[in-house]
Formats: structure tokens, sequence, C-alpha cells
């Protein structure tokens, strides 16, 4: 029902603007909407825009990729309990640009069929944001159902790494230390370390730290897990003391995650 009401909201946004533009209109209304999409309204009318260039050009990866990334985005937007089936629409485009059916399919891959199918792909962005997606589809199941799908988004981290590790202001090596961090919970069953995820939240750091969603991660998912304070709070202290700059939809996200933490910060370290 809730994966309904979603769709029935960018059906809305479509019959809004209207099916007449060309593609290089809708072209040129996505490239200037896409900096204002921390606006809802703005994304449910990028994500029309995309959806219609998708049906003027089905299957065009860089459209279904970009579809990914914005349905991803949209999740953070909405209440928790639609954000799931958002998610899972972002994971379906995301596998689909990467030449698959979707999501089910995606999941269906062994470890080194998926392997293969992200070698045989150039463009960071059909990888990373169906990693995104995957990851907290994952993350929103009970552990020993996602267990056996969790090497899967590391492959596709260490893809994109080797594509661009800079790509989107290094958000494959900061996920990937968010990943071993949350493997590092389940002590030796995964052989990793707390420690092994530091070293990629500061290369993320390192690559853009302008890009405040890596002093997000770093904070929440190293330095509450090790239990220090200081380096807790001097990160997301930057964050609300940093410019916007250049990640307007992100950069607005992680202000408001650092604002969060800071007023929770005396129980998550008492």
């Amino acid at each position: 029902m809730a994966r309904k009401a979603l769709s029935w909201l960018v059906i809305v946004a479509m019959a809004w603007a209207g099916w007449t533009q060309s593609v290089a209109d809708l072209t040129a209304e996505g490239e200037a909407l896409f900096p204002l999409r921390y606006e809802p309204r703005n994304m449910e009318r990028l994500i029309a825009v995309y959806e219609a260039l998708l049906a003027e050009e089905p299957g065009d990866a860089s459209v279904l990729a970009k579809l990914a990334q914005l349905w991803y985005e949209r999740s953070t937007l909405l209440p928790e309990k639609v954000r799931e089936a958002a998610l899972r629409t972002a994971a379906g485009y995301g596998f689909r640009s990467l030449g698959l059916a979707g999501l089910d399919e995606g999941l269906s891959l062994s470890d080194g069929d998926l392997r293969a199918l992200v070698a045989q792909t150039t463009d960071p962005a059909t990888i990373l944001w169906t990693a995104h997606s995957l990851g907290l589809i994952l993350g929103r199941m009970n552990p020993l159902s996602a267990i056996p799908h969790r090497n899967k988004v590391r492959i596709m981290y260490d893809r994109v790494i080797e594509l661009d590790p800079g790509y989107w202001g290094g958000s494959a090596p900061q996920a990937m230390g968010a990943l071993l961090a949350n493997l590092s919970d389940y002590g030796i069953l995964f052989g990793v370390k707390l420690d092994d995820a530091k070293a990629y939240f500061e290369w993320a750091l390192d690559l853009d730290p302008t890009y405040l969603e890596n002093h997000i991660a770093y904070a929440w998912e190293y330095a509450r897990r090790a239990k220090d304070r200081v380096l807790f709070e001097d990160l997301l202290h930057y964050v609300r003391e940093a410019p916007i700059g250049d990640w307007p939809f992100w950069n607005r996200h992680a202000k408001e995650k650092a604002a969060e933490y800071l007023a929770d910060v005396n129980r998550l370290f008492r």
C-alpha cells in the first residue's frame, strides 16, 4: 500500500506538469531542479521529469541511475513508515541500471556473479546508489536474513572505489567505513575490527571535507562506537558551522543530523 501511495504521488506530479515537453526540455528542467531538490516539491517534480525521460528512453542506464539516486534521497524526506518502500524503489532502479530486472534479481545473484557484473560497469553512479539503497534495506531486515547479502554491498563499494574513490564527495570510502564499523559489532564473526573502519572515514574526509556527510558518518559510525566524545563533538560542530557549499541537498541533511546528535550527546556518552 505504501509503495502504491508513493507511485501515485509521482503520477500526480507528472500529470501536474503535463506530458508535452520534449526530451531536451525535460533534460533542461531536470538540470535546473537538481540543485534545489532539498525542497520536497522540487524532488517530486524532479522524479516526475526523470520518469518521463525514462518513458522516452527505456533502459537508459544513466536515467535509471538518476532515479535510483533520487528515490534514495527522497527516502530521507519521508516518514519512517513509508521509507522502506522508497528504498526498494531506489534499489530496483539501481539494479535495472546495471542491466538486471530489479531488486529481486539483484538479491538472487551470487557474490561472484555480482562481482563480474559490476566489473563490466564503468559508471560509478549506477553502482553507488544501488549499494546505498541495498545497504539500508538490509539494515532493516532480520540480521540472519541480511547476512548472506551483506557482501554484495561491499563488492559494489569496492568497485566504486576502484573506478573513482572521490565520486560524490568520497561517498564510497565513507560508506565502506560505515559498513566495516557495523560489521565490527559482530565481534570476530566477520574478522572486522572497528579500527579497520577509521582509515576509510579519514580517507573520505581527505577526498572531500566539504561533503559534510563524511563528518556525520565518521561521528556516528566510528566515534560513537569508539566512545570518543571529543571526536564526536568536534566533527558535529564542524558540520554545524560549515557552509552549505556545493552539496545543497546532502549538506542540509548533514546539518539536521548534527543538530539531532548533539542534542542527544549526553545520553549517547553517559
